[in-house]
């Protein structure tokens, strides 16, 4: 018998996880079904069940290979530079640069219809929700303290807090963005929010 490796499962797993998010953002959660998944991911109806026995578990890995990439972009940010703030800056740039690619609607929409599923099934996907938002949130925050720590930001701003509306006022702009159907300058936003960065430099006396 053929010994399945390591990179097999993994490439296999993201083919499954690449599937279940385009189908989730095409046709949304709750009317997707792992047939169609498998299908998409050029598997077998049973299959994979070997990967995923649900698609609870499935988008529990979703939220955690968003996590992954979010934790992989604010160290990819911070190695560029000295400067917290603009490592700061430069993931805000990154993240509103998605906006401008191809597929930023579907993302978007999966970011909605993942939301609805934590929202519909508490028990079974809230932790998990919670626990990719609250990493972000820390992870803008980390930054925003190493930021005031060199001096950059008032150190008399609660961290997490603006790390929270920097991300709020993210979500928020996809959702606009969405729903104006290119009648809003993401990039205009975008320079807005660093601009208010910007200004939380401390005054000199």
């Amino acid at each position: 018998m053929t010994k399945v490796t390591q990179a097999h499962i993994d490439a296999r797993t993201q083919d499954i996880l690449g599937a279940a998010m385009s189908a989730f953002a095409r046709k949304g959660v709750d009317d997707t079904t792992m047939q169609e998944i498998a299908a998409e991911a050029g598997l077998s109806a049973g299959a994979i069940y070997r990967y995923y026995p649900s698609k609870v578990e499935l988008l529990r890995a979703v939220f955690a290979d968003c996590t992954a990439q979010n934790r992989a972009m604010f160290a990819q940010a911070a190695a560029r530079t000295e400067s917290p703030l603009q490592a700061l800056c430069d993931v805000g740039n990154a993240v509103w640069g998605e906006f401008k690619k191809p597929g930023w609607r579907e993302h978007v929409i999966l970011s909605l219809e993942s939301a609805l599923a934590a929202a519909r099934q508490p028990e079974e996907l809230g932790a998990a929700r919670h626990e990719m938002l609250s990493g972000l949130i820390d992870m803008l925050g980390g930054l925003i303290e190493r930021a005031q720590a060199a001096g950059e930001i008032d150190p008399a701003v609660d961290a997490r807090s603006v790390g929270a509306t920097l991300l709020a006022c993210q979500l928020g702009t996809g959702l606009l963005a969405l729903q104006l159907d290119g009648d809003l300058d993401t990039d205009a936003v975008c320079g807005g929010l660093m601009e208010m960065l910007q200004k939380l430099t401390p005054q000199a006396n």
